[in-house]
C-alpha cells in the first residue's frame, strides 16, 4: 500500500488558549472506546480541573508515544554523560 502524502492541517486557536494551563496531576481513566484524562491543577488540599480530553483508542496510543517519545529525548539531552577524552597523565 502507497504512502498517503501528509496533509497541512490549520488550527485556529483563541490567545488565552494558547497561553495554556498548568496541571500537577494527571488522571486517565477509559472506558470500552474512550480514553479519558484529566488535568488537575492541586494547591493545598483541592484540586480545580483545568481540562478534560475525550480520546479514540487510536489516538490516545498515539499520545502515549509521542509522550515516551518527548521524554526520552529530554533525558537523553539532560543526562546523557558527554564523550569527554581522558586526560593524558
Amino acid at each position: 500500500m502507497p504512502e498517503q502524502p501528509k496533509q497541512e492541517l490549520r488550527v485556529n486557536a483563541k490567545p488565552e488558549e494558547l497561553q495554556g494551563r498548568y496541571a500537577n496531576i494527571v488522571s486517565v481513566t477509559s472506558q470500552e472506546r474512550e480514553v479519558i484524562v484529566d488535568f488537575v491543577n492541586r494547591v493545598g488540599p483541592e484540586g480545580q480541573l483545568v481540562s478534560r480530553v475525550v480520546l479514540n483508542r487510536f489516538t490516545a496510543q498515539e499520545l502515549s508515544e509521542v509522550l515516551l517519545q518527548a521524554i526520552r529525548q529530554w533525558e537523553k539531552i539532560r543526562y546523557e554523560i558527554p564523550n569527554v577524552p581522558p586526560e593524558k597523565t
